[in-house]
């Protein structure tokens, strides 16, 4: 964990990159803004259907929650704030897929993964349900779906 100083400081400087881009994307999504002393929200809702719509909150206390195309990843630590504006940008670019591996036998879902490719390259990758599960080479039960995201402007 940062420092309180140099944590609040690093977090206003996000804070602001991200109201700096928010307007860039005004034409294609509807945004909404909503700050308290504990948090910093920003919502984005495509105008596009099969656009990525995504909810981004910091909070005081060093952790990030994101809601991205249907999925919530919570109270995740910020480990660093280099990311969080070229992510934003990658979801409106439409850098987003969503992999469900599902059984065909039952139609549980087994995991669920949520890539985000960054403008520098990176990937950055969430997941809930079975992690690191990945089906065997005789397992014929289980499918993978993949949900790519339109950019928001085409």
């Amino acid at each position: 964990m940062l420092p309180d100083d140099v944590f609040r400081a690093r977090l206003q400087t996000t804070i602001t990159a991200l109201r700096y881009w928010a307007p860039s994307i005004a034409d294609a999504a509807r945004l909404k803004e909503s700050e308290t002393g504990d948090y910093w929200k920003l919502a984005v809702t495509p105008e596009v259907p099969s656009g990525c719509p995504f909810e981004l909150v910091l909070h005081a206390d060093q952790r990030y929650d994101l809601h991205i195309g249907g999925e919530s990843y919570d109270s995740r630590p910020i480990e660093s704030f280099e990311w969080f504006l070229p992510m934003a940008e990658a979801v409106a670019d439409g850098k987003v897929v969503r992999r469900h591996w599902i059984s065909r036998l039952t139609g549980l879902e087994r995991s669920v993964e949520t890539l985000v490719t960054l403008p520098n390259g990176g990937v950055w990758r969430e997941a809930r349900g079975e992690v690191h599960w990945t089906p065997t080479l005789d397992d014929d039960g289980t499918e993978l779906r993949e949900r790519r995201f339109l950019p928001y402007r085409r």
